[in-house]
């Protein structure tokens, strides 16, 4: 902002201002003439402590405020004249900030005093109260109360061991549960209302407020269940009383109005177990009633019909006949007729349940022998009736010693057995027919996942998962008998983890997004050359328009099809190219915006450089995103816009500087590197750019500049092409061409130009195998973008085959300064595709990698996510990824691998099941890690750390996670080698 210049020399008020200013310089001298004046009235004022009066509970605050009319008007505060008061009548600040004491003092109204610090002889004094918590009743529990004895208990606040309860102001037994709840209990004797409230007593006494509970006067009920029953002569059956009304719920019984009853009409207990008489009254049906102990006026009854007696109970016992070996036992099972109730007693040889001699037998009629043989060596069991006791039946056994002992013995007895293998065990049972045997696993039937399963026949088959113990038992119980088993100590090992084909491993990681376990048995089993045939033969992975047209669907696309597509060689080639040939949803901010772009490199990836160039030049995505769309002639408004001429140029073919075959750059005589264009060039090949226009949208009409349309390429528009002569690059272009003769011509000038192979070649070799390519390595393959083989320049799939197969490429033993850091995307889709994983299609993970400096599909500039020439710090090598591999997306890298560890949910799938063989064997789990993760080149020092810093873990699964997590965090593997 520019401001006007002020004219020099010393600046002057206004008279009018100078007026005024002296003005308010007579006043000031007035109010100085004044002030001892004013003092002496403020002298005079009184001093108002506030506020006054008040009261406070102990333990709580105030802040007390004082009008000073004194100048100064700073006060000293007091308490009962104490300065500053004590821990007895309470504390205050030199703000006038009040603590009332823990405990209210014996005269429980103390004074708060302000005196002037000028004169002493002025103050201000506060009458403050100093009580108890006061105690707060909420609820009462119950809200309704019967006459006579109560308890009742409160929900409230501020309750101390020593409340005391108040019903209608008189103190009743009080019990203190806790600072929020207090009990009280007494005597309502008569109906109405009790008032309950809480007295603190002591210094600073105060009463709460009030709760109101109903007394009411009950009313007694009694009721006999059930109401009527039949009963047979001689039975019994039993009757309840229920009483409400009073708390005392005891009943006499009677029968027909006699207490208790008789032998006429039956008899009833204080149980309420009515017993039928043995011949029938007259009349048959008698009363039972139950009278209220609490109100004997009270009663309740039942109708008791008698009936005949019924049948005789007939029993009988299966078997009849047993023979029981010693310790055995034997079910005998009572069959009983003539009485609804089933239910008997056992006895052996007269004693109720057996006995140690002679056998025991339960309720349920199991019998079990005697450890000895008693003599006589037979005993007779007895079932008698519980509904007659005079019926009963009986069975015979005979004891007979026992058998032979059963023994089992299991082969091999010792052995060893390695997870993802089986060991047959065999079991020889003697001493019993019966050779069958049941196994177990540590004391479980048939074993457990955890420890390992047998079979019927013998067959363990050892767990997934290492157990914490790698030593089990297996057991074979013979079936004949529980206690005659053998066993055999199984020693559980882990199988070495089979090592990876380096050579393949390497090539995956520079030809996919990471080998998994499925590609590196396949390519192990073709070859490299028939897999690449097999890659270059596969169907292009279609790119789906999402249905929401929004890019964050796109980007949640990206992700998953670069963990599971299976065209893996053309997924990582359209990455590369798609870093050289930029466009970015930071302004393509719709899918259809930038799936153009994104089909080119994929359709492309191993056509001809040249017609990706074409296509990628009339991409509306390429239109919008580098201004080409709608750039006119000269003249016309807007005119020729040098954006896309620019990038064409300096990345997507030629770079700034002239280059050798080998990529290295040419010197002039100065020993300077030659520039490949100026700005000359840029403005000629920016009016041979001129004229194109969005495609037309079906059922539009086609304008001179067409708006945005996303659904078919650029059109030309001679009306707004510059069709004059223009010169670059060494080639003068006639004038009259048309566009799109323009645009050919251009094309064909920087496809054959010289630099365009090697620049090219560059790229494409250090986005796939290494940053420092070596000179031989850039002319091999610049060489092959020159000339397929058969005449042909520009071959993409000739150049992707030639760098992955080119000597350096495949060297195992490349030295350590080969090989290239790992950007984002490709290590952690790289680290959930060897891990058996992937991304889900509908994740929510891509803004991590905005995060990260990669943001998914949207770089930050026409160089991509970073600088193909970026170097790595203090160093004179390559590492274009370095420049966004901070500490803190080092860091965020790490985060990412833990949570696909640990917290994959439905947004990542890793398979760690082939790790839990090793979860209890750290040399095997790191071997394992070192081969899925590594390829096999973990060094013995990095075995070591790992090893020390795994096994403290805190089970199986902690020790896999940190042993791949700390691997993927190394330098080891966020390098491609």
């Amino acid at each position: 902002m520019n401001l006007p210049l002020q004219p020099a020399g010393p600046a002057r008020l206004p008279k009018r201002s100078e007026s005024r200013i002296s003005t308010w310089t007579q006043l000031l001298l007035i109010l100085m003439t004044l002030w001892p004046a004013t003092l002496r009235a403020q002298v005079a004022g009184a001093i108002v402590v506030y506020p006054n009066p008040s009261s406070i509970e102990i333990g709580t605050t105030r802040q007390f405020t004082g009008y000073v009319p004194i100048s100064p008007n700073t006060v000293t505060w007091f308490v009962n004249d104490i300065p500053g008061g004590d821990a007895t009548v309470g504390t205050i600040s030199a703000t006038g900030f009040y603590q009332a004491p823990a405990s209210a003092p014996a005269a429980n109204v103390v004074t708060v005093k302000a005196k002037s610090t000028a004169f002493p002889n002025s103050f201000g004094t506060a009458a403050l109260t100093i009580t108890r918590k006061y105690p707060w009743l909420w609820s009462a529990s119950p809200s309704k109360l019967p006459t006579g004895n109560y308890v009742v208990s409160f929900n409230g606040a501020n309750f101390a061991p020593d409340s005391q309860a108040l019903a209608n102001g008189v103190p009743v037994t009080t019990t203190f549960v806790s600072s929020t709840q207090i009990k009280a209990s007494g005597n309502a004797a008569a109906a109405g209302t009790l008032v309950f409230s809480v007295k603190q007593p002591g210094n600073g006494a105060v009463i709460g407020n009030t709760v109101s509970v109903t007394v009411t006067v009950p009313t007694i009920t009694v009721t006999v269940a059930p109401a009527s029953a039949s009963v047979p002569l001689t039975t019994s059956k039993g009757f309840a009383a229920t009483v409400a009304g009073t708390a005392n719920t005891g009943v006499t019984w009677s029968v027909n109005g006699i207490s208790g009853g008789n032998s006429t009409v039956g008899t009833i207990n204080a149980a309420g177990l009515y017993a039928a008489p043995a011949s029938m009254p007259s009349p048959s049906a008698v009363t039972v009633q139950a009278f209220s102990v609490a109100n004997p006026a009270i009663s309740g009854q039942a109708t008791v019909t008698l009936a005949p007696a019924p049948p005789p109970v007939v029993i009988t016992v299966s078997p009849a006949n047993a023979t029981v070996q010693l310790n055995g036992s034997q079910t005998f099972t009572p069959s009983v007729s003539g009485s609804a109730i089933t239910a008997v007693t056992w006895t052996v040889n007269g004693i109720n349940g057996g006995s140690g001699t002679v056998g025991t037998i339960t309720s349920g009629g199991v019998y079990t022998a005697p450890a000895a043989l008693p003599n006589p060596s037979t005993v007779t069991v007895q079932a008698i009736s519980v509904a007659n006791p005079n019926s009963s039946a009986s069975a015979t056994i005979a004891l007979v010693p026992p058998p032979p002992p059963i023994t089992v013995a299991v082969t091999p007895a010792v052995g060893s057995v390695s997870l993802g293998s089986t060991l047959s065990l065999s079991a020889t049972v003697t001493g019993s027919q019966n050779t069958s045997v049941v196994w177990s696993v540590n004391g479980v039937n048939g074993g457990s996942p955890g420890l390992g399963t047998i079979s019927a026949a013998g067959l363990y088959t050892p767990p997934v998962t290492m157990p914490a113990n790698n030593v089990v038992t297996v057991r074979a119980t013979a079936a004949a008998s529980a206690v005659a088993y053998a066993n055999a100590t199984l020693t559980l090992t882990a199988p070495p983890f089979a090592p990876v084909w380096l050579t393949g491993a390497r090539f995956l990681d520079q030809s996919s997004f990471g080998p998994t376990p499925a590609t590196l048995s396949h390519i192990q089993q073709i070859g490299i050359q028939a897999y690449l045939d097999e890659q270059f033969g596969l169907p292009e992975t279609a790119i789906p328009v999402p249905a929401d047209n929004n890019m964050g669907t796109v980007r949640q696309w990206v992700l998953y099809n670069y963990t599971t597509a299976p065209d893996q060689l053309r997924q990582r080639v359209a990455f590369a190219l798609s870093q050289i040939i930029v466009t970015s949803g930071a302004k393509l901010i719709y899918a259809n915006e930038i799936l153009p772009w994104m089909r080119i490199l994929s359709h492309d990836a191993f056509g001809n450089y040249r017609t990706m160039l074409r296509e990628v030049s009339l991409s509306p995505s390429m239109g919008k995103y580098l201004d080409l769309a709608n750039s006119m002639r000269p003249g016309l408004a807007g005119g020729a816009n040098e954006n896309y001429a620019r990038e064409l140029m300096q990345l997507f073919t030629i770079g700034l500087w002239q280059l050798n075959q080998d990529g290295s750059q040419k010197l002039d005589g100065m020993g300077n590197p030659i520039p490949t264009y100026d700005q000359n060039t840029v403005h000629q090949v920016a009016l041979a750019l001129t004229g194109w226009t969005y495609g037309t949208a079906p059922g539009a009409t086609p304008q001179p500049n067409n708006w945005e349309y996303f659904g078919a390429p650029m059109e030309p528009r001679p009306a707004n092409h510059d069709n004059g002569p223009k010169s670059y690059l060494g080639m003068n272009v006639p004038a009259g061409l048309t566009v799109d003769q323009d645009l050919d011509t251009l094309l064909d000038t920087l496809f054959s130009h010289p630099n365009t192979a090697p620049f090219i070649a560059t790229r494409l070799i250090r986005s796939l195998v290494t940053s420092n390519p070596s000179p031989g390595f850039i002319s091999r393959i610049a060489s092959v973008f020159d000339d397929n083989g058969s005449g042909v320049r520009g071959d993409l799939a000739a150049v992707v085959r030639a760098i992955l197969m080119d000597p350096e490429a495949r060297d195992d033993s490349a030295p350590a300064s080969q090989g290239r850091l790992k950007d984002a995307i490709v290590q952690t889709c790289g680290f959930l595709r060897a891990l058996n994983g992937s991304f889900a299609p509908n994740q929510g993970l891509t803004y991590l990698y905005d995060y990260m400096a990669q943001s998914i599909v949207t770089p930050p500039s026409v160089f991509s996510w970073f600088s193909p020439l970026y170097h790595v710090p203090k160093s004179s090598m390559f590492g274009p990824e370095f420049q966004i591999y901070s500490p803190t997306e080092a860091v965020l890298r790490g985060n990412f691998m833990f949570e696909a560890l640990h917290y994959p949910a439905t947004d990542m799938i890793v398979d760690l099941t082939p790790f839990q063989a090793y979860g209890n064997d750290m040399p095997g789990l790191v071997e394992a890690v070192n081969q899925t993760l590594l390829h096999g080149r973990m060094p013995a020092a990095m075995k070591t750390v790992l090893i020390t810093a795994a096994t403290p873990g805190y089970d199986a699964a902690t020790r896999i996670e940190t042993v791949l997590y700390l691997t993927a965090l190394s330098g080891q593997y966020a390098v491609q080698y």
